[in-house]
């Protein structure tokens, strides 16, 4: 079995499902832990999103689609088909950024 990869958390993005904002817990390259999402979403089930990234004034919905692991009171877990081929390189420079701003404070 392979090791589960480190999960990240970063507040310049969530997740938009059915035009409802979701709060993203924490996500990596290939799986997202959402928040609020219903409780009738089934393991197996395929679920279409866009992740939103905002940062100062500027704004970017990337969609893609998943397939849900898990739902229970920690979130639903989604493993997903990254959004675009630069997508690890998009979270690194995220990830980077947001430590950059978190350290000008």
């Amino acid at each position: 079995m392979s090791q589960a990869l480190p999960r990240l958390t970063l507040k310049n993005m969530h997740v938009m499902i059915d035009r409802k904002p979701h709060p993203i817990v924490n996500l990596n390259i290939q799986d997202v832990l959402i928040g609020g999402m219903p409780d009738w979403m089934a393991v197996g089930q395929r679920v279409e999103f866009s992740f939103v990234i905002t940062l100062k004034e500027w704004e970017r919905s990337l969609p893609t689609y998943g397939v849900v692991t898990k739902n229970d009171s920690s979130g639903c877990d989604v493993r997903y088909t990254p959004p675009t081929p630069s997508w690890r390189n998009i979270l690194m420079k995220l990830v980077t950024e947001e430590a950059r701003s978190s350290g000008k404070k």
